[in-house]
């Protein structure tokens, strides 16, 4: 199992590393650039829903970054909209699978939970990569009233700028399943950059002494 899991997320960093430089072949579209969050987004040819890419930089550090984002237990620590995050295994010291159940983002809506793959890269000095993929997994089985969704892929990449300052993207492509209103979907690139927001104002205001 654990070879499969490493061939997915090998699979699935490629792939996203071939997309995610702003170059015209890869066909990204502006969306949004408001308080320092430049939000782009292009179409997956895959299963016809967006793509999203947020973009900043902040003064956190990288690797305290990646490690923070990447914990689902944490997240409730700074994502009110975040109801549970459980480790249900821990692969090896860079490789986790984890249950994420989020609020629904309406009434009528059901709430949607997923179980992910999720590890952390080091690319280079300063320089990190996280890839977050949907699996099944027979601790995690589907829940009554709670729509099981799909992270097609999400990945981090983090790295220290000359200045200081860390450069933070973040590419995702998620697939809620069920019946939800396509504009409610067509806001993931809206949830995508206050997520990305209110990740680095938690730890910038935490910041270790």
């Amino acid at each position: 199992m654990q070879n499969n899991y490493d061939q997915l997320l090998e699979e699935t960093k490629t792939k996203i590393l071939s997309i995610v430089e702003l170059k015209p072949e890869n066909q990204w579209t502006l969306d949004t650039n408001k308080d320092g969050y430049i939000i782009y987004t292009r179409n997956n040819p895959e299963n016809g829903l967006k793509i999203n890419r947020t973009e900043t930089n902040a003064a956190v550090d990288p690797e305290e970054f990646v490690n923070f984002v990447i914990d689902m237990t944490r997240k409730k620590e700074y994502d009110s909209n975040f109801l549970e995050g459980r480790l249900i295994e821990k692969l090896d010291q860079n490789t986790f699978i984890f249950y994420a159940r989020g609020k629904p983002p309406t009434f009528f809506i059901d709430a949607r939970d997923f179980c992910l793959l999720s590890r952390v890269y080091k690319l280079g000095d300063d320089h990190y990569m996280t890839i977050t993929k949907s699996i099944e997994h027979p601790q995690v089985p589907v829940v009554k009233g709670v729509q099981r969704g799909e992270i097609v892929f999400s990945a981090w990449i983090v790295k220290k700028q000359p200045n200081g300052q860390t450069n933070i993207i973040i590419i995702g492509n998620m697939n809620p399943k069920g019946d939800i209103p396509k504009a409610i979907i067509n806001q993931g690139a809206k949830f995508q950059a206050e997520g990305v927001k209110k990740a680095v104002e938690y730890l910038t205001k935490n910041k270790k002494k």
